[in-house]
């Protein structure tokens, strides 16, 4: 297992920072795994960001999946997780959030026993460099009552921070039954997996937080919250 692992690092507009970001990644797994593989998904951007991709294949061992429509978050990591075959198989935002030496700390979770290991900012310990607004403070905490509620999570105190490991069957079975392409599929994820019975670990890490979300203060939580219903309306009508 320690051998053999997958980073799956969704994109869109990320031409400033995709190409010294996948090469930290790079750098840091060609250190300490033999084996290992990187899947940049670009999500249908409209900036330079498949140009940056297509200089880094000529320089670093990395798949890019492109998408020519933007369609959302969720679909461009199970693009990605569906397309890997490795024993451990892990997602990471573009910006890099949280620092890729955290890999190892997480890993060890997985050898323990635990079926998938998650960042949280939620719990102690955890810490943010960089204070997010106090708007998106107040959405982050409404989403997650909300969440908690509908889905019946309350053991999870983050779904949405982007930094998730799993091991490889597992990522494979969850995702090849997620619907949901927006943000809201990260607490989709984490449904299925309470559901099938799996066991996650939530750590809480240092936040880096190095440029804005991509999230719209104004018009994605709405959609995530209808995600979420609909989540239930999918559990319910056993569309799972």
């Amino acid at each position: 297992m320690e051998n053999q692992i997958s980073v799956i690092i969704p994109c869109y507009n990320e031409e400033k920072i995709i190409y010294r970001n996948a090469i930290r990644v790079f750098n840091y797994l060609k250190e300490r795994f033999k084996n290992f593989e990187i899947i940049v998904v670009n999500d249908g951007s409209n900036d330079r960001t498949i140009e940056e991709l297509r200089k880094l294949e000529n320089f670093i061992k990395i798949k890019v999946i492109n998408n020519k429509k933007n369609q959302g978050k969720g679909k461009a990591v199970r693009d990605g997780i569906l397309r890997s075959n490795c024993d451990v198989i892990m997602f990471v935002d573009a910006d890099l959030p949280v620092r890729v030496e955290e890999i190892e700390r997480f890993l060890a979770e997985i050898k323990k026993g635990y079926d998938i290991v998650i960042a949280s900012r939620f719990l102690p310990g955890a810490k943010l460099i960089i204070p997010a607004k106090w708007y998106r403070k107040i959405a982050e905490r409404i989403f997650m009552f909300l969440r908690m509620i509908i889905l019946n999570t309350f053991e999870i105190k983050d779904t949405q921070c982007g930094f998730k490991m799993f091991k490889g069957e597992v990522a494979k079975k969850i995702f090849s039954k997620s619907k949901i392409n927006g943000f809201a599929f990260e607490s989709e994820i984490i449904f299925l997996a309470k559901k099938i019975g799996y066991k996650i670990k939530e750590l809480p890490v240092l936040l880096q937080n190095p440029q804005e979300s991509h999230v719209k203060i104004f018009k994605d939580p709405f959609q995530m919250f209808f995600d979420l219903i609909k989540i239930r309306i999918y559990d319910f009508l056993k569309k799972y």
